[in-house]
């Protein structure tokens, strides 16, 4: 499962509050289009603190099965919160690949699916994210039936 970072960017006049108050809409956006998990990023507590974890002001954590045609839909939907809400920006961090959504932002969109579609067909570390459950198995999704049939084992 793979994890994208979005960050409401508000500008610098922009107060804690008004921060939450877009990182709030933008979630239920999200949570709307009910295709992935959308979760608050969460920091530690200082160094020495007794507190717990906290959460980072203005983050998302989006997870789960990231394909080409959902990451194309997501971005329609920042996009769409973008031209809406008084957020300039909403920014995305994809291990360690950075861009940004503005208002009809297609070259960020189309830069966004093309990372994560390759970071998906290089199999990210034995395959775990390739979408279809079986560590990048062949055969195995399916009870590998149609794999062997057709000499893919």
């Amino acid at each position: 499962m793979y994890e994208l970072v979005l960050r409401v960017d508000a500008g610098d006049e922009a107060s804690a509050e008004q921060v939450e108050r877009q990182v709030k809409a933008l979630y239920k956006d999200l949570r709307a289009f009910g295709r992935y998990n959308v979760a608050r990023k969460e920091k530690p507590a200082p160094e020495g603190s007794m507190a717990s974890a906290g959460y980072e002001i203005g983050a998302l954590v989006v997870s789960g099965v990231l394909s080409a045609a959902g990451l194309k839909a997501l971005g329609n939907v920042l996009v769409a919160y973008v031209q809406r809400s008084k957020a300039r920006s909403v920014e995305w961090e994809f291990e360690g690949n950075k861009g940004s959504f503005r208002a009809l932002s297609a070259k960020d969109q189309n830069r966004l699916v093309d990372v994560v579609a390759a970071r998906i067909a290089a199999g990210a570390g034995g395959g775990e994210g390739d979408g279809t459950g079986t560590g990048g198995e062949p055969g195995g999704g399916d009870g590998g039936a149609p794999d062997r049939t057709a000499g893919r084992d």
